[in-house]
């Protein structure tokens, strides 16, 4: 989880971390100037409490807090929007134009979301999901697209997805994961009930799930075993359509495709080609 997002939650914070964390986020402009002793002259507090903060953030000490919080300040920097992702073209362009804007809100949606996504969180998704017995995707309207194309792309390296939302059957998928299984849930603002009710039975029973949302602050995004952020840049009903959340989706998916495949790499490939060869044979018989 990124640096900025962990300091806004201030989960766990002590008084004395979430004073730090909250001068932090007042002053970003500034903070990237400032020694420890500066830091904790500035909150009140003391140099071993603004050392203990950067543990908490899983960091090595103060130096590294600095080093990597530039690194987000810059990325933050960068992938300012030029394109309204909830209308991103006008009644006034040109077709050409409108694609052009299109063209660029992907790109941007695409940046941002690579900016909120950490290492170590995208390998403990791969393993969990690729360790699964089964996976169970909760994905309603546009995202259940997104969802169909990873069951899609799932099944090229042997590992069968089911949409526990289509047919609306999810309470019967819901009651029948066991701890070998994982569920996803694909939601934008994550207040779905029937989600909440899901990843709460989840809690009780030790099943691992992961949640993809652009609101980390929802109850069920806290109940999760992982959470992948998207951008939260769409306003709910004033919108042409859902470009960004479902150009962020399917980004997010398909990384984590990829980084499963690689797990198996030489595997998948293998059976990859041994798959399109038997095709190919079979399609050859046909013809004769």
């Amino acid at each position: 989880m990124k640096i900025l997002t962990q300091l806004s939650e201030m989960h766990n914070f002590t008084p004395n971390e979430k004073s730090i964390a909250a001068y932090i986020l007042m002053h970003k402009e500034s903070i990237l100037h400032l020694n420890i002793q500066e830091l904790a002259k500035a909150t009140y507090t003391s140099h071993s409490a603004v050392n203990r903060l950067t543990h908490k953030l899983g960091l090595s000490g103060f130096k590294e807090f600095i080093i990597k919080l530039a690194r987000e300040f810059q990325q933050y920097t960068q992938n300012i929007s030029s394109v309204d992702p909830n209308y991103p073209f006008s009644d006034e362009e040109s077709p050409l134009q409108v694609a052009k804007e299109i063209a660029e809100l992907m790109k941007e949606t695409i940046d941002k979301t690579y900016a909120y996504m950490d290492d170590d969180l995208l390998s403990q998704t791969a393993g969990m999901l690729d360790k699964a017995k089964r996976i169970f995707i909760y994905a309603l309207g546009d995202s259940q697209i997104r969802a169909k194309s990873f069951q899609n792309k799932m099944i090229k390296i042997n590992k069968y997805v089911v949409i526990a939302t289509e047919l609306y059957e999810w309470a019967y998928h819901t009651v029948n994961l066991t701890e070998e299984d994982c569920a996803i849930f694909l939601t934008y603002h994550g207040k779905s009930p029937i989600y909440v009710r899901a990843a709460q039975h989840f809690r009780r029973e030790q099943i691992p799930f992961i949640t993809i949302t652009a609101t980390t602050q929802s109850e069920l995004a806290k109940l999760s075993t992982l959470c992948i952020q998207v951008p939260n840049d769409e306003v709910k009903h004033a919108k042409i359509g859902t470009f960004s959340s479902q150009i962020a989706f399917e980004y997010v998916l398909n990384v984590i495709y990829s980084c499963i495949y690689k797990i198996s790499y030489s595997i998948n490939r293998e059976s990859a080609v041994q798959s399109l060869k038997s095709t190919y044979v079979d399609e050859m018989m046909n013809d004769l």
